[in-house]
């Protein structure tokens, strides 16, 4: 993630040079003067399944919105057809955003994972955990792994736990109650608990900041989702504090009832809550914010590209526009672009243009 002006030569779908200075010769390449090419956004958090459902969290706390019994599970008595097209039109939005994977904890068990499933267009990759709903192994075989809403129901499973060669995550300290309930009843934080457990990654965070060292011993990346955290009431994660502790996290942009699955937004966001928390925060930073929400999840997860280097496949996305000829062009990006920005995605070297609302977007 260091910036770089030049030229990026492409064959075969992979990237087989990247040049400093200008082409060869004018005219024999493809022009993209004052453009911005970076790797496509991974949303590490989702909850999907809720789409049908935007703005139900009006009026509510975090608990009565999406806690057990909260409005979310309103979503069980829409019809079918509504809440799969909804979920579809989600998915969609996300690649007219530069997101081409990302990380679901998906309810419903084996019926909600093949859902998600089938409605995944490509060339979005759908990450699907699943909840168990008294069928462990069958969510088991049809999902990525399992991720559970709270401690307490990953721990009722803990004689299963953690799943062979697959993902295992939870919600961990999301709420002050929360973190301050699990303190008093078992004499340690909720990120502690979930550790005894060996998961993959963690969700939220937002009030486990005095055990983030633990985490960062443990090589335990955790997911911050913080525009949803502030609609929700529930606070704002400390991400300057990860910074400094150089804790492993990545962004989500968490329930779709909540908050829209745009990884521009989060990550403007989360750049103002670091920036609120320490003015000196600057261009290391923004870059650590970039890498969060692009190469590092994407390395995690195991996805089919990386950053733009040579030998890695030749897919990333192709950002312009007045706003980012900025003299830090990764700041520019944190700090300004939007989906106003795409001009077009390469995927193994070919040009993709999401539907719908990429298609009313300048041509490249």
């Amino acid at each position: 993630m260091e910036p770089s002006r030049g030229v990026v030569v492409i064959r075969e779908g992979r990237i087989e040079k990247v040049m400093r200075g200008f082409p060869p010769k004018k005219g024999s390449c493809l022009e993209l003067k004052g453009a911005v090419l970076l790797p496509p956004f991974v949303n590490s958090h989702t909850h999907v399944g809720d789409s049908a459902l935007a703005e139900g969290y009006l009026g509510k706390t975090q608990e009565e919105a999406v806690g057990p019994g909260g409005v979310k599970f309103e979503v069980e008595r829409l019809p079918p057809s509504r809440v799969a097209g909804a979920v579809r039109e989600t998915l969609e939005r996300m690649l007219t955003t530069g997101t081409l994977a990302h990380c679901d904890f998906r309810e419903g068990g084996p019926a909600g994972v093949r859902l998600l499933r089938r409605l995944s267009p490509q060339p979005l990759r759908s990450i699907v955990l699943g909840r168990p709903n008294g069928r462990l192994q069958e969510v088991l075989r049809c999902s990525d792994g399992l991720g559970f809403p709270s401690v307490e129901a990953a721990e009722s499973f803990k004689d299963s736990l953690p799943p062979s060669g697959k993902l295992l995550s939870m919600h961990v300290a999301e709420t002050k109650e929360a973190q301050e309930n699990s303190l008093r009843l078992f004499g340690k934080g909720e990120i502690r608990r979930a550790l005894d457990l060996n998961p993959s990654f963690l969700v939220h965070g937002t009030w486990g900041g005095e055990e983030y060292e633990l985490l960062r011993k443990k090589g335990v990346p955790l997911v911050f989702c913080p525009r949803a955290n502030h609609l929700l009431g529930c606070g704002s994660p400390p991400i300057s504090h990860a910074l400094e502790l150089d804790l492993k996290f990545f962004l989500g942009t968490d329930n779709t009832m909540v908050a829209e699955p745009d990884m521009f937004s989060e990550l403007s966001f989360a750049w103002a809550l670091v920036r609120k928390e320490n003015a000196r925060a600057g261009e290391e930073e923004t870059r650590k914010l970039l890498m969060a929400a692009t190469v590092d999840p994407a390395a995690f997860f195991g996805l089919p590209w990386r950053g733009l280097e040579e030998g890695a496949p030749a897919t990333f996305m192709v950002l312009s526009g007045s706003n980012l000829l900025a003299q830090n062009p990764l700041a520019a990006v944190v700090n300004r672009a939007g989906a106003r920005n795409l001009r077009c995605l390469y995927i193994e070297g070919k040009i993709y243009k999401p539907p719908r609302q990429l298609t009313r977007l300048p041509a490249a």
